[in-house]
Protein backbone atom coordinates (compact mmCIF):
# COMPACT_ATOMS: atom_id res chain seq x y z
CA UNK A 1 0.00 0.00 0.00
CA UNK A 2 2.45 2.03 1.12
CA UNK A 3 4.50 1.84 -2.06
CA UNK A 4 1.16 2.48 -4.44
CA UNK A 5 1.01 6.16 -1.99
CA UNK A 6 4.94 6.49 -3.37
CA UNK A 7 4.46 5.75 -6.83
CA UNK A 8 1.40 7.99 -7.20
CA UNK A 9 3.49 11.11 -5.36
CA UNK A 10 6.84 10.59 -7.10
CA UNK A 11 4.84 10.43 -10.75
CA UNK A 12 2.02 12.86 -10.46
CA UNK A 13 2.80 15.10 -7.21
CA UNK A 14 -0.25 16.63 -6.20
CA UNK A 15 -3.28 16.13 -7.91
CA UNK A 16 -5.65 19.22 -8.21
CA UNK A 17 -9.18 18.57 -9.22
CA UNK A 18 -9.42 18.41 -13.13
CA UNK A 19 -5.91 18.38 -13.73
CA UNK A 20 -3.50 16.57 -16.23
CA UNK A 21 -2.20 14.99 -12.50
CA UNK A 22 -4.97 14.02 -11.14
CA UNK A 23 -6.00 12.13 -14.85
CA UNK A 24 -2.34 10.92 -14.73
CA UNK A 25 -2.60 8.94 -11.20
CA UNK A 26 -6.12 7.45 -12.57
CA UNK A 27 -4.56 5.83 -15.38
CA UNK A 28 -1.82 4.25 -12.89
CA UNK A 29 -4.78 3.20 -11.10
CA UNK A 30 -6.65 1.73 -13.90
CA UNK A 31 -3.41 0.10 -15.38
CA UNK A 32 -3.01 -1.66 -11.98
CA UNK A 33 -6.55 -3.48 -12.10
CA UNK A 34 -5.93 -4.21 -15.46
CA UNK A 35 -3.62 -6.34 -14.43
CA UNK A 36 -6.68 -8.12 -12.28
CA UNK A 37 -9.64 -7.47 -14.96
CA UNK A 38 -10.50 -6.56 -18.33
CA UNK A 39 -13.90 -5.05 -16.27
CA UNK A 40 -12.07 -1.59 -15.99
CA UNK A 41 -14.16 1.39 -17.07
CA UNK A 42 -12.85 4.78 -17.09
CA UNK A 43 -15.85 7.35 -16.48
CA UNK A 44 -15.07 10.77 -17.46
CA UNK A 45 -17.58 13.76 -16.61
CA UNK A 46 -17.39 17.32 -16.79
CA UNK A 47 -18.38 19.88 -14.01
CA UNK A 48 -18.18 23.08 -12.37
CA UNK A 49 -14.92 22.20 -10.25
CA UNK A 50 -14.41 25.88 -8.89
CA UNK A 51 -18.14 26.05 -7.90
CA UNK A 52 -18.29 25.13 -4.36
CA UNK A 53 -14.69 26.96 -3.43
CA UNK A 54 -15.34 29.51 -5.46
CA UNK A 55 -18.51 31.23 -4.36
CA UNK A 56 -16.57 31.53 -0.80
CA UNK A 57 -15.20 35.19 -1.64
CA UNK A 58 -18.69 36.22 -2.78
CA UNK A 59 -20.19 35.23 0.75
CA UNK A 60 -17.80 37.49 2.41
CA UNK A 61 -18.46 40.24 0.37
CA UNK A 62 -22.55 40.20 0.66
CA UNK A 63 -21.80 39.77 4.20
CA UNK A 64 -20.07 43.15 4.23
CA UNK A 65 -22.65 44.46 2.11
CA UNK A 66 -25.54 43.66 3.81
CA UNK A 67 -23.47 44.88 7.16
CA UNK A 68 -23.07 48.56 5.06
CA UNK A 69 -26.88 48.66 3.71
CA UNK A 70 -28.49 47.84 7.32
CA UNK A 71 -27.68 51.68 8.29
CA UNK A 72 -29.88 52.44 5.68
CA UNK A 73 -32.12 50.12 4.50
CA UNK A 74 -32.39 47.35 7.42
CA UNK A 75 -34.96 44.69 5.78
CA UNK A 76 -32.93 44.99 2.36
CA UNK A 77 -30.17 44.26 4.35
CA UNK A 78 -31.54 41.23 5.95
CA UNK A 79 -33.21 40.24 2.72
CA UNK A 80 -28.91 39.67 1.16
CA UNK A 81 -28.30 38.42 4.37
CA UNK A 82 -30.68 35.49 4.37
CA UNK A 83 -30.29 35.15 0.79
CA UNK A 84 -26.58 34.53 0.96
CA UNK A 85 -26.66 32.66 4.08
CA UNK A 86 -29.14 30.04 2.13
CA UNK A 87 -27.12 29.17 -0.60
CA UNK A 88 -23.70 29.14 1.71
CA UNK A 89 -25.76 26.25 4.07
CA UNK A 90 -27.45 24.59 0.96
CA UNK A 91 -23.95 24.72 -0.96
CA UNK A 92 -21.26 24.84 0.61
CA UNK A 93 -22.31 23.08 4.17
CA UNK A 94 -24.90 20.54 2.92
CA UNK A 95 -23.36 19.89 -0.13
CA UNK A 96 -27.00 20.15 -2.42
CA UNK A 97 -26.71 21.60 -5.89
CA UNK A 98 -27.36 25.70 -5.19
CA UNK A 99 -25.90 27.78 -8.27
CA UNK A 100 -23.58 24.70 -8.90
CA UNK A 101 -22.76 26.21 -11.87
CA UNK A 102 -21.09 29.57 -10.66
CA UNK A 103 -18.58 30.56 -10.87
CA UNK A 104 -15.77 29.15 -13.39
CA UNK A 105 -16.13 26.68 -16.31
CA UNK A 106 -16.98 23.69 -16.97
CA UNK A 107 -13.65 20.97 -16.60
CA UNK A 108 -12.98 16.94 -17.44
CA UNK A 109 -12.11 14.41 -15.03
CA UNK A 110 -12.98 10.64 -14.51
CA UNK A 111 -13.57 8.45 -11.60
CA UNK A 112 -11.78 4.50 -12.16
CA UNK A 113 -14.60 1.27 -11.72
CA UNK A 114 -12.42 -1.70 -11.85
CA UNK A 115 -14.85 -5.45 -11.40
CA UNK A 116 -14.28 -8.50 -9.97
CA UNK A 117 -17.66 -10.94 -10.61
CA UNK A 118 -17.94 -13.98 -8.14
CA UNK A 119 -17.43 -17.91 -8.88
CA UNK A 120 -21.47 -18.51 -8.43
CA UNK A 121 -24.63 -15.92 -8.93
CA UNK A 122 -23.84 -12.71 -7.75
CA UNK A 123 -26.58 -11.81 -4.91
CA UNK A 124 -24.95 -8.30 -3.78
CA UNK A 125 -22.19 -6.06 -4.47
CA UNK A 126 -19.63 -4.61 -2.66
CA UNK A 127 -17.77 -0.98 -4.09
CA UNK A 128 -14.70 0.18 -2.04
CA UNK A 129 -13.84 3.33 -3.02
CA UNK A 130 -11.38 6.37 -2.51
CA UNK A 131 -10.58 9.57 -3.87
CA UNK A 132 -7.13 10.66 -5.97
CA UNK A 133 -7.36 13.95 -5.78
CA UNK A 134 -5.55 16.23 -3.78
CA UNK A 135 -6.34 19.71 -1.73
CA UNK A 136 -4.88 22.79 -2.73
CA UNK A 137 -3.28 23.98 1.21
CA UNK A 138 -5.69 25.56 3.69
CA UNK A 139 -3.52 28.27 4.28
CA UNK A 140 -4.95 28.72 7.86
CA UNK A 141 -5.11 25.74 9.20
CA UNK A 142 -1.67 25.32 8.07
CA UNK A 143 -0.32 28.67 9.70
CA UNK A 144 -2.56 28.89 12.85
CA UNK A 145 -3.45 24.74 13.12
CA UNK A 146 -6.39 24.28 15.79
CA UNK A 147 -6.85 28.14 15.84
CA UNK A 148 -7.16 28.37 12.07
CA UNK A 149 -9.60 25.63 12.50
CA UNK A 150 -11.94 26.85 14.55
CA UNK A 151 -11.91 30.63 13.01
CA UNK A 152 -13.12 28.81 10.03
CA UNK A 153 -16.61 27.49 12.10
CA UNK A 154 -16.26 31.07 13.61
CA UNK A 155 -16.87 32.32 9.83
CA UNK A 156 -19.53 30.03 9.56
CA UNK A 157 -21.38 30.81 12.29
CA UNK A 158 -21.42 34.22 11.34
CA UNK A 159 -22.75 33.41 8.13
CA UNK A 160 -25.28 31.01 8.94
CA UNK A 161 -26.79 33.61 11.95
CA UNK A 162 -26.21 37.07 10.72
CA UNK A 163 -30.08 37.79 9.06
CA UNK A 164 -31.57 36.25 12.43
CA UNK A 165 -29.47 39.53 14.04
CA UNK A 166 -30.11 41.50 11.03
CA UNK A 167 -34.09 40.81 10.98
CA UNK A 168 -34.03 41.24 15.04
CA UNK A 169 -32.73 44.77 14.63
CA UNK A 170 -34.38 45.93 11.93
CA UNK A 171 -38.20 44.82 13.56
CA UNK A 172 -36.98 46.63 16.77
CA UNK A 173 -34.57 49.39 15.79
CA UNK A 174 -35.47 51.28 19.14
CA UNK A 175 -33.61 48.77 21.01
CA UNK A 176 -30.07 49.23 21.46
CA UNK A 177 -29.15 45.47 22.74
CA UNK A 178 -30.57 44.39 19.26
CA UNK A 179 -27.82 47.45 17.39
CA UNK A 180 -25.26 46.16 19.83
CA UNK A 181 -25.63 42.94 18.20
CA UNK A 182 -25.00 43.88 14.61
CA UNK A 183 -22.01 45.88 15.67
CA UNK A 184 -20.76 42.68 16.97
CA UNK A 185 -21.03 41.03 13.74
CA UNK A 186 -18.99 44.09 12.16
CA UNK A 187 -16.39 43.79 14.90
CA UNK A 188 -16.13 39.52 14.28
CA UNK A 189 -16.23 40.06 10.45
CA UNK A 190 -12.52 39.83 9.67
CA UNK A 191 -12.77 36.12 10.66
CA UNK A 192 -13.91 36.09 7.26
CA UNK A 193 -10.80 36.43 5.60
CA UNK A 194 -10.36 32.41 6.50
CA UNK A 195 -13.15 31.74 4.06
CA UNK A 196 -11.95 35.35 1.92
CA UNK A 197 -8.66 33.35 1.03
CA UNK A 198 -8.68 30.04 2.40
CA UNK A 199 -6.61 28.07 -0.29
CA UNK A 200 -2.72 28.73 -0.75
CA UNK A 201 -0.71 28.30 -3.65
CA UNK A 202 -0.06 25.39 -3.44
CA UNK A 203 -1.91 21.58 -3.72
CA UNK A 204 -0.66 19.05 -1.35
CA UNK A 205 0.11 16.05 -1.53
CA UNK A 206 -2.64 14.02 -0.32
CA UNK A 207 -0.61 11.20 0.86
CA UNK A 208 -3.14 10.38 3.49
CA UNK A 209 -6.24 12.77 2.29
CA UNK A 210 -6.82 10.47 0.23
CA UNK A 211 -4.03 8.19 -1.13
CA UNK A 212 -4.46 5.80 1.79
CA UNK A 213 -8.00 5.29 1.37
CA UNK A 214 -6.96 4.51 -2.43
CA UNK A 215 -4.37 2.12 -1.60
CA UNK A 216 -6.48 0.27 0.69
CA UNK A 217 -9.37 -0.36 -1.11
CA UNK A 218 -7.46 -1.36 -4.29
CA UNK A 219 -5.75 -4.26 -1.66
CA UNK A 220 -8.64 -5.65 -0.91
CA UNK A 221 -9.40 -5.63 -4.38
CA UNK A 222 -6.43 -7.33 -5.46
CA UNK A 223 -6.43 -9.61 -2.36
CA UNK A 224 -9.74 -11.27 -3.63
CA UNK A 225 -8.82 -11.13 -7.23
CA UNK A 226 -8.41 -15.03 -8.68
CA UNK A 227 -5.19 -15.66 -10.22
CA UNK A 228 -6.09 -18.66 -12.33
CA UNK A 229 -9.13 -17.28 -13.38
CA UNK A 230 -8.79 -13.30 -14.41
CA UNK A 231 -11.36 -11.47 -14.15
CA UNK A 232 -12.81 -13.38 -11.10
CA UNK A 233 -12.67 -13.09 -7.57
CA UNK A 234 -12.33 -16.41 -5.08
CA UNK A 235 -15.60 -15.71 -3.07
CA UNK A 236 -18.92 -16.86 -4.19
CA UNK A 237 -21.48 -14.48 -4.35
CA UNK A 238 -20.09 -11.45 -4.07
CA UNK A 239 -19.31 -9.13 -6.91
CA UNK A 240 -16.23 -6.60 -5.67
CA UNK A 241 -16.30 -3.42 -7.48
CA UNK A 242 -12.68 -0.94 -6.73
CA UNK A 243 -13.64 2.60 -7.10
CA UNK A 244 -11.22 5.64 -7.68
CA UNK A 245 -12.96 8.66 -7.55
CA UNK A 246 -11.75 12.25 -8.94
CA UNK A 247 -12.87 15.27 -7.81
CA UNK A 248 -13.85 14.84 -3.90
CA UNK A 249 -11.88 17.92 -2.91
CA UNK A 250 -14.02 19.82 -5.05
CA UNK A 251 -17.39 19.10 -3.14
CA UNK A 252 -17.78 15.11 -3.95
CA UNK A 253 -18.04 16.19 -7.74
CA UNK A 254 -16.21 12.81 -9.04
CA UNK A 255 -18.99 10.69 -6.80
CA UNK A 256 -22.21 12.98 -7.30
CA UNK A 257 -21.46 12.02 -11.06
CA UNK A 258 -20.68 8.30 -10.54
CA UNK A 259 -23.97 7.71 -8.39
CA UNK A 260 -25.83 9.76 -11.26
CA UNK A 261 -24.02 7.25 -14.19
CA UNK A 262 -24.20 4.40 -11.85
CA UNK A 263 -27.07 4.67 -9.55
CA UNK A 264 -29.84 1.97 -11.28
CA UNK A 265 -27.39 -0.58 -12.13
CA UNK A 266 -25.88 -0.57 -8.51
CA UNK A 267 -29.56 -0.53 -6.82
CA UNK A 268 -30.54 -3.74 -9.69
CA UNK A 269 -27.02 -5.53 -8.07
CA UNK A 270 -27.83 -4.95 -4.30
CA UNK A 271 -24.86 -2.88 -3.76
CA UNK A 272 -23.10 -1.51 -0.62
CA UNK A 273 -20.74 1.03 -0.27
CA UNK A 274 -17.52 1.19 1.69
CA UNK A 275 -15.70 4.59 0.94
CA UNK A 276 -12.23 5.26 2.88
CA UNK A 277 -10.80 8.38 3.65
CA UNK A 278 -7.70 9.28 5.14
CA UNK A 279 -5.97 6.53 7.22
CA UNK A 280 -3.33 8.02 8.97
CA UNK A 281 -3.61 6.73 13.17
CA UNK A 282 -3.89 3.51 13.91
CA UNK A 283 -6.01 4.22 17.30
CA UNK A 284 -8.02 6.91 15.19
CA UNK A 285 -9.56 4.50 12.68
CA UNK A 286 -13.42 5.43 13.15
CA UNK A 287 -16.37 4.28 11.24
CA UNK A 288 -19.07 7.24 10.76
CA UNK A 289 -22.04 6.77 11.86
CA UNK A 290 -23.60 10.68 11.13
CA UNK A 291 -21.80 13.57 8.79
CA UNK A 292 -23.28 16.63 10.58
CA UNK A 293 -22.77 19.28 7.91
CA UNK A 294 -24.71 17.36 5.08
CA UNK A 295 -27.45 15.65 7.58
CA UNK A 296 -25.83 12.24 6.56
CA UNK A 297 -26.81 9.12 8.41
CA UNK A 298 -25.37 5.85 7.39
CA UNK A 299 -26.12 2.76 7.34
CA UNK A 300 -26.37 0.71 10.67
CA UNK A 301 -25.88 -2.95 8.88
CA UNK A 302 -23.05 -1.87 7.41
CA UNK A 303 -21.71 -0.57 10.94
CA UNK A 304 -22.35 -3.61 13.00
CA UNK A 305 -21.02 -5.84 10.26
CA UNK A 306 -18.01 -3.78 10.29
CA UNK A 307 -17.67 -3.52 13.92
CA UNK A 308 -18.07 -7.30 14.12
CA UNK A 309 -15.51 -8.20 11.71
CA UNK A 310 -12.59 -5.58 13.48
CA UNK A 311 -13.43 -7.07 16.49
CA UNK A 312 -13.04 -10.65 15.47
CA UNK A 313 -9.49 -9.41 14.26
CA UNK A 314 -8.69 -7.87 17.53
CA UNK A 315 -8.20 -4.26 15.84
CA UNK A 316 -9.09 -1.04 17.67
CA UNK A 317 -11.93 0.69 15.92
CA UNK A 318 -14.47 3.55 16.69
CA UNK A 319 -17.81 5.14 16.20
CA UNK A 320 -18.38 8.68 15.41
CA UNK A 321 -19.78 11.97 13.82
CA UNK A 322 -17.89 14.15 11.18
CA UNK A 323 -18.64 17.94 12.44
CA UNK A 324 -17.28 19.30 9.29
CA UNK A 325 -16.74 18.30 5.95
CA UNK A 326 -17.99 15.46 3.78
CA UNK A 327 -17.33 12.44 2.53
CA UNK A 328 -17.72 10.59 -1.02
CA UNK A 329 -20.29 8.11 0.94
CA UNK A 330 -23.10 11.14 0.95
CA UNK A 331 -24.24 10.40 -2.56
CA UNK A 332 -24.72 6.78 -2.10
CA UNK A 333 -26.40 7.74 0.67
CA UNK A 334 -28.76 10.20 -1.29
CA UNK A 335 -29.63 7.91 -3.91
CA UNK A 336 -31.20 4.85 -1.49
CA UNK A 337 -27.55 3.02 -2.07
CA UNK A 338 -26.79 1.86 1.67
CA UNK A 339 -23.21 3.40 2.16
CA UNK A 340 -20.53 3.63 5.02
CA UNK A 341 -16.90 5.93 5.15
CA UNK A 342 -14.58 4.84 7.42
CA UNK A 343 -11.81 7.31 8.59
CA UNK A 344 -8.40 7.88 10.39
CA UNK A 345 -8.03 10.94 12.08
CA UNK A 346 -9.24 12.09 15.29
CA UNK A 347 -12.64 13.89 15.10
CA UNK A 348 -12.20 15.90 18.00
CA UNK A 349 -9.60 17.94 17.01
CA UNK A 350 -7.88 19.26 13.92
CA UNK A 351 -5.32 16.75 12.59
CA UNK A 352 -1.87 18.84 11.74
CA UNK A 353 -1.71 17.04 8.30
CA UNK A 354 -5.12 17.47 7.17
CA UNK A 355 -5.21 19.76 4.26
CA UNK A 356 -1.33 21.26 4.69
CA UNK A 357 1.58 20.11 3.18
CA UNK A 358 2.34 18.05 6.52
CA UNK A 359 0.26 15.68 4.55
CA UNK A 360 2.97 13.60 2.88
CA UNK A 361 3.71 9.91 2.84
CA UNK A 362 6.34 9.85 6.01
CA UNK A 363 3.38 11.16 8.17
CA UNK A 364 1.31 8.38 7.64
CA UNK A 365 1.31 5.49 9.99
CA UNK A 366 1.49 2.07 8.18
CA UNK A 367 0.34 0.26 11.21
CA UNK A 368 -3.42 2.46 10.76
CA UNK A 369 -3.23 1.05 7.05
CA UNK A 370 -2.71 -2.72 7.78
CA UNK A 371 -5.21 -2.50 10.44
CA UNK A 372 -8.16 -1.16 8.19
CA UNK A 373 -6.74 -3.83 5.39
CA UNK A 374 -7.28 -6.72 7.72
CA UNK A 375 -10.44 -5.52 9.49
CA UNK A 376 -11.97 -4.66 5.98
CA UNK A 377 -10.46 -7.94 4.22
CA UNK A 378 -12.59 -9.74 7.20
CA UNK A 379 -15.67 -8.14 6.54
CA UNK A 380 -15.84 -9.60 2.93
CA UNK A 381 -14.99 -12.29 4.01
CA UNK A 382 -17.93 -12.67 6.22
CA UNK A 383 -20.36 -10.93 4.16
CA UNK A 384 -19.52 -13.31 1.62
CA UNK A 385 -20.19 -16.38 3.89
CA UNK A 386 -23.70 -14.57 4.67
CA UNK A 387 -22.05 -14.05 8.41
Amino acid sequence: MINLIQEIIEKCGPRPSGSAAEQNAQQIVADKCRALTNNVQVLFFEDYLQARFGKLKYYCILYLVALAIYFFIPFAAFGIAFINALVFVMDFMMYRSVLSSFPGPKQKSCNIEATLEPQGVATSTLIFSGHIDSVYEFKWWYKLGQSGATLTVIAGVLLVTFPITLLIAAIFPQEDLFQFFVLGYAALSPALVVYFDMHGSNPVDGACDNLSGVAIAYEIFKNFADEKNRGKSVLQNTRLKFVSFGCEETGLIGSFNYVEQRKEILKKENAHLINIDSIRLPEEVIVIEQEMMSGTNYSTDLISRIQQSFKEKNIPLKTGKTPIGGTDGVPFNRAGIPAVSIIGLSMKKLDPTYHTRRDTIENLNPVALKNTLNGLVQFVKNWDAKK
